[in-house]
């Protein structure tokens, strides 16, 4: 009866190192990995937000601004054109509040607090009424064929008349004529393009974000299990105080020990597996500007992740020490 008594003890310790170490990282997985902090770390160490202008490049040329009511000069602009435009209208402290607004977005979405997520243009559209816009306009324009004299002629006649000019790249000495019709065409832009864009909007049927919502609960109660096999250990084992030292003592020692070689050897392979877990499930969650680049979130999920997963290893390793070593030296009770 002894023996079956501490072959079970056995087997429940090792369950408990087992489920011990995964509640570890599925816990602190859950408190890092949905709150926006940890990716606006990522974006500024991998300069993504100067990377967003990108994103809003391709946003106006998806079909999710109507170009038709804007300006000539702007209708049927290239991606690589809008790009540039965003970029000399946009401060890098412009673009930075803007990637953190998307990305508080994003969770609030994925918290179910919000049913899409927004771009905020509202920096764009204020950067469209300031001096730096004019000169964004004219290196835009420095992108169309040069104008032919017969094009000069017409838009010196459209500017004598208020008609609408149809833009080609202008010689210098002709900009200074253009610079009112440039402001005026950029002001009624900034009227045109809408406040916030839609990047990603939650599904009438079928939310997945429940069933991501019910694996994150999974996650947080995940610590229980090991919680009820300790106790169940105790029950079966403990019948004296070196027993309660040794029976807790080594397997909190293994589960620290465990945790901390994970989480300083085991970056690559988490970031690994979290790379693939983004690109294949998570296209029905996060915008496509976060899509593009896997590779820097999941560096980002697995830093935040591994940091206190390797100091509470290390705090379950020296307590385990501590107790096992403690009941090595107390002496057994005499019956």
């Amino acid at each position: 009866m002894n023996t079956l008594r501490k072959s079970g003890a056995v087997f429940i310790a090792i369950l408990f190192t087992l489920s011990a170490v995964a509640a570890l990282f599925l816990f602190n997985f859950d408190r890092t990995a949905f709150t926006a902090e940890t990716y606006q770390q990522a974006f500024a160490r991998e300069d993504l937000y100067n990377k967003l202008p990108v994103v809003m490049a391709q946003t106006m040329t998806s079909g999710a601004a109507d170009q038709s009511q804007f300006p000539v000069v702007m209708q049927g602009m290239s991606t690589s054109a809008w790009e540039g435009f965003f970029r000399a209208l946009l401060p890098p402290d412009s673009l930075k509040a803007m990637g953190d607004d998307m990305l508080n977005s994003t969770f609030a979405y994925l918290n179910q607090q919000t049913d899409s997520v927004q771009l905020n243009l509202i920096p764009l559209k204020t950067g469209m009424t300031n001096d730096n816009a004019v000169q964004a306009v004219s290196s835009l324009l420095g992108t169309l064929p040069d104008c032919t004299l017969v094009q000069i002629g017409q838009m010196t006649l459209d500017l004598l008349g208020g008609g609408q000019i149809e833009f080609c790249n202008p010689p210098a000495d002709m900009l200074p004529l253009l610079t009112p019709v440039i402001q005026g065409q950029l002001q009624l832009t900034a009227a045109l393009i809408p406040d916030q864009v839609t990047l990603v909007t939650a599904p009438a049927q079928n939310d997945p974000r429940q069933r991501l919502q019910f694996t994150r609960v999974l996650m947080r109660v995940s610590p229980m299990a090991p919680l009820i096999l300790l106790l169940v250990l105790t029950l079966l084992a403990v019948r004296s105080l070196k027993d309660w030292l040794g029976w807790w003592g080594i397997p909190l020692l293994v589960t620290g020990a465990i945790t901390l070689g994970m989480s300083i050897i085991g970056a690559p392979v988490f970031s690994a597996i979290l790379q693939r877990v983004l690109a294949s499930r998570m296209p029905d969650f996060l915008p496509s500007l976060l899509l593009d680049y896997t590779r820097e979130l999941a560096t980002a999920m697995v830093r935040a992740l591994l940091r206190p997963v390797l100091w509470q290893g290390l705090a379950l390793g020296l307590l385990g020490l501590f107790m096992a070593g403690a009941g090595y030296f107390t002496r057994p009770s005499r019956t």
